[in-house]
């Protein structure tokens, strides 16, 4: 799988839209910024690497609009992938965009995404709106958003799976939260989140051991899904370090409860130059029907069937750390790149599922500009 060519296109592209964007020769009209990214996945089975670019521009008074596109490019031996333990290479092509405008107090806004790979389409919109209060100290936001998805095993690449299986997936999104400055140098903030599903939410590809038999997996048409967040973000100004600290609640309808702890420490080492870390722990109940192997595949005894692992008791350890590399700390005091930024990331996931553990990467390059 090689990709180095396409990051390199894209890499190009960037940098050409934010020089041609920019004239020196005329007054700025507005300001934006062009980040281009190469990130990677890789864990026991799978392996998935990502270009991508992102474009956020100041539109007429107020207004802010944000531009993005990726590929996924995925190699995996995953039986639940639909390559029945024989490696195979699948595309996913995703674009979107938002625009949000303030009003004053207000900023309202929307957009949308689509992705299209060759056995999951999808389409995703929402709204967002934004009300400041008490001179910006409060901030109250409210998310709502829906999606449509259609899924199939047209990426079955044996005969193993010749009957066609396909389905369509309603997504249904509500969320508020509230910002609180709570001192000069720290700021707390609240959120819940509500997730309605409704349809096909197999994976067309897994087969579940019931009865002595293999059978498809069954699962509920709809899910209800709960995630409560709290999170205190403070700066410490004698050592220039910015400390994060989060908890969240998840539960569903599916007997699924969870709770994640998060902590995170931005330090600035010199100017232009700031080291990220972070720690995210996981951990999570087994859904009420989960089973690794199943009695009987008759419905009326088992109505649900499925040993997805994401649906598993389980456990997860992230470590982490980013470096952030302002180009002005390499000499780079005039022009475009005065402002630029290089961001390399990397994270370490143990996980206690037949998936192993995972590793992730990621490369990313900001150019701001005025045009």
């Amino acid at each position: 799988m090689q990709l180095t060519p396409l990051v390199r296109g894209v890499a190009a592209g960037a940098a050409a839209l934010a020089l041609a964007a920019a004239p020196a020769e005329r007054e700025a009209a507005g300001d934006g910024e062009v980040t281009v990214r190469g990130a990677y996945y890789k864990e026991r089975s799978t392996r998935v690497a990502q270009p991508m670019i992102d474009g956020r521009f100041e539109v007429a008074d107020g207004g802010e609009l944000a531009v993005h596109a990726l590929l996924d490019s995925i190699s995996s031996a995953s039986v639940a992938a639909g390559a029945a333990g024989q490696a195979f290479n699948e595309n996913r092509v995703e674009v979107g965009g938002s625009y949000v405008h303030r009003i004053r107090t207000v900023r309202v806004g929307g957009g949308g995404r689509v992705s299209n790979e060759p056995d999951y389409k999808s389409v995703f919109l929402h709204l967002r709106g934004e009300l400041e209060l008490a001179d910006q100290n409060t901030i109250v936001a409210l998310n709502l958003a829906g999606g449509r998805d259609e899924v199939s095993n047209a990426g079955a690449q044996n005969e193993m799976m010749p009957e066609r299986i396909e389905g369509v997936l309603y997504t249904s999104l509500g969320s508020v939260s509230v910002s609180q400055v709570l001192s000069p140098v720290l700021v707390g903030q609240l959120t819940y989140d509500l997730v309605h599903l409704d349809g096909f939410q197999e994976n067309p590809y897994r087969s579940v051991a019931a009865g002595g038999d293999l059978v498809a997996e069954r699962v509920p048409e709809t899910r209800n899904r709960h995630a409560a967040q709290a999170a205190l973000r403070g700066f410490v100004a004698r050592t220039r370090s910015t400390i994060v600290g989060s908890y969240r609640f998840y539960a569903d309808d599916w007997g699924v409860i969870g709770h994640t702890p998060e902590l995170r420490l931005v330090q600035q080492i010199v100017p232009d130059l700031d080291l990220h870390l972070r720690y995210r722990y996981h951990h999570q109940s087994k859904a009420d029907f989960y089973r690794v192997v199943y009695d009987s595949a008759d419905p009326a005894v088992e109505r649900w069937l499925t040993d997805d692992d994401k649906l598993s008791k389980l456990t997860t350890h992230t470590v982490g750390g980013k470096l952030d590399v302002g180009l002005a700390l390499l000499g780079f005091r005039g022009g475009y790149l005065a402002g630029a930024r290089v961001q390399a990331t990397f994270e370490y996931i143990t996980q206690s599922t037949h998936y192993g553990n995972a590793v992730e990467a990621e490369m990313a390059f900001s150019v701001p500009f005025d045009y």
